[in-house]
């Protein structure tokens, strides 16, 4: 079974738009962060971040996480388009090399971006064709 500590579970709780607003005004009426961090069970850390927050956007409204921008190193789609099509039976990592500078991961997003899906090769295994040819001859 797994061992957590209650410090660890803490980590991930979702305080309410309410608690955040209720010990923002204490801090401001002039209460200590550190008091109001013990009496909220909050870290001080989070208390400075809401803190700045509200003073850069005036809300305290949890902001949704957005992933990093990918810079794309595919510039000419539609040469990029081309280059798939010209080579129907490469692998992503093929392609990857034919085209240069880029990794697999570029070409499976150059992919979805011109809506292609990839279609994975059926390949029949040896040992189970073998099998199945020598089950047939027992008969």
């Amino acid at each position: 079974m797994y061992n957590f500590s209650s410090r660890l579970l803490a980590m991930a709780i979702a305080y309410t738009q309410n608690i955040r607003i209720r010990a923002l005004e204490l801090i401001g009426n002039g209460v200590s962060v550190s008091q109001v961090s013990r009496a909220f069970k909050i870290s001080r850390p989070t208390l400075y971040r809401w803190k700045e927050q509200l003073d850069k956007t005036g809300s305290t409204v949890p902001q949704k996480g957005k992933p990093p921008a990918q810079n794309c190193v595919i510039k000419d789609w539609n040469k990029f388009k081309e280059f798939v099509d010209s080579n129907p039976d490469k692998t992503q990592k093929e392609l990857a090399q034919l085209w240069g500078n880029v990794s697999h991961h570029t070409i499976s997003r150059g992919f979805k971006k011109i809506g292609y899906t990839r279609i994975k090769k059926l390949m029949a295994i040896r040992k189970d064709v073998k099998m199945h040819d020598t089950s047939l001859n027992k008969k």
